[in-house]
């Protein structure tokens, strides 16, 4: 997803500016640290759990400036979406 300025009446995406990286992962119980692609810290990050029908705990989530620590349930496959816009 790249970035949008509003011109002329429409929305208009600004070449080069990145506002979405994501990717998976799988928890090991323990502090994961995991790039989230910016240089900055992001303004929004979603976990989404992707083991249908199995409990996944989320817990201990920090961001900072080029990566999240998270610690997820042992062996449950997760998503992450962070964005900066």
């Amino acid at each position: 997803m790249k970035a949008l300025q509003k011109g002329a009446g429409v929305f208009q995406e600004i070449a080069g500016v990145i506002v979405r990286h994501s990717g998976t992962s799988t928890g090991t119980g323990s502090d994961q640290v995991i790039s989230h692609g910016f240089t900055v810290m992001p303004k929004r990050l979603d976990l989404i759990p992707l083991d249908v029908g199995q409990s996944t705990v989320f817990s201990n989530r920090t961001v900072d400036t080029n990566h999240f620590h998270i610690t997820v349930s042992t062996g449950r496959n997760f998503a992450w979406v962070a964005e900066d816009w």
